[in-house]
């Protein structure tokens, strides 16, 4: 006899509800947007509802989803710094 996988209810701002059949599901909306960290999630069985910025299993995926843009923008400015240096170093 195979268990069931553990569904997800995800309620948005407006209240709206969505049923995700999985946490793979669900780290899949959370990773590309579709669920925000103001969401609600719990799971089928619980009755308490968390914010998902909150919620454990998505922990990682929300500090890649904070972290990425701002982080290559910085790595993008540095470079761009050290090739100015290098260039004005060099250039003379």
């Amino acid at each position: 006899m195979t268990r069931a996988a553990t569904r997800y209810l995800v309620r948005n701002a407006r209240g709206e509800e969505l049923v995700v059949p999985s946490l793979a599901d669900l780290h899949a909306l959370y990773a590309h947007g579709f669920v925000a960290d103001g969401d609600l999630v719990r799971q089928e069985r619980s009755r308490e509802w968390v914010p998902v910025s909150r919620f454990p299993a998505l922990h990682g995926v929300r500090e890649r989803r904070a972290e990425s843009p701002a982080r290559v923008a910085m790595l993008v400015a540095a470079l761009m710094a050290l090739a100015l240096g290098l260039g004005l170093l060099f250039g003379r």
